[in-house]
């Protein structure tokens, strides 16, 4: 089965996909998808943005701002307006990294909790797993792609990119307020992933539901429950 067919398999027969994958376990397609489509919005999304305006922003709704003078500010908004092709470039590459560590660490995760609980494959195919099972991100191009191509403005905040997230679908919380970075970061996509990684481990490991659930699940919770606890309860 060749990376289009898996791709097809995960869609349609993914515990045919996850079966093959523990054969086979490959990380280069997925990977590359990955990079290529969160880089790519990142760099069309620097390329079009005021990038004097959104520094300005980012600035004034951390708590960087309360430290500095209002002159410091203008000076580090200027110098990014100067330095534009440079941050984008620099935007693209920690997009790139970011992906990579991101997808080996869930891997080591995968490879610690499987070594725990019995479930033993090797490092090689849970990279491949995370990689495979992450890739329902890809859709988010679609939607942010759209915002990108109707906006009327260059003032284009990062959150506007983010429409399938539970912050633009339910709360609408503004830049600035408790949870409004927490609430953006999740996504419904991540619900796909996590749903698909459940059925990959349900298929390796031939248990319940529960455990391939809690298997899987379990990272994401604690994270964003102790995320959640300290950024809304402030609010």
């Amino acid at each position: 089965m060749n990376s289009i067919a898996m791709l097809q398999a995960l869609v349609f027969e993914p515990r045919k996909a996850f079966a093959e994958m523990a054969e086979r376990p490959r990380v280069l397609f997925p990977l590359l998808l990955l990079i290529v489509a969160t880089a790519g919005i990142a760099l069309w999304y620097y390329r079009v943005v005021d990038l004097e305006w959104m520094t300005d922003q980012q600035l004034r709704n951390s708590g960087i701002a309360k430290a500095l003078t209002e002159a410091q500010i203008e000076e580090m908004v200027k110098r990014a307006g100067e330095n534009a092709g440079r941050g984008a470039i620099m935007a693209v590459l920690a997009t790139a990294f970011g992906v990579v560590i991101v997808q080996l660490i869930t891997a080591l995760y995968y490879l610690l909790a499987g070594k725990i609980t019995n479930l033993q494959r090797g490092f090689k195919q849970w990279f491949a797993f995370a990689c495979w099972t992450a890739l329902p991100s890809v859709l988010g191009v679609i939607p942010a792609a759209w915002v990108l191509l109707t906006a009327t403005s260059a003032q284009i905040s990062q959150g506007d990119l983010q429409p399938l997230s539970l912050n633009s679908l339910f709360f609408q919380r503004a830049p600035g307020e408790p949870g409004y970075t927490l609430l953006l970061s999740i996504n419904l996509l991540q619900f796909l992933s996590l749903y698909l990684a459940a059925v990959g481990v349900k298929t390796w490991s031939g248990r319940s539901w529960l455990f391939s659930i809690i298997f899987t699940a379990l990272p994401f919770v604690l994270i964003y429950g102790c995320w959640a606890f300290f950024a809304l309860g402030r609010s």
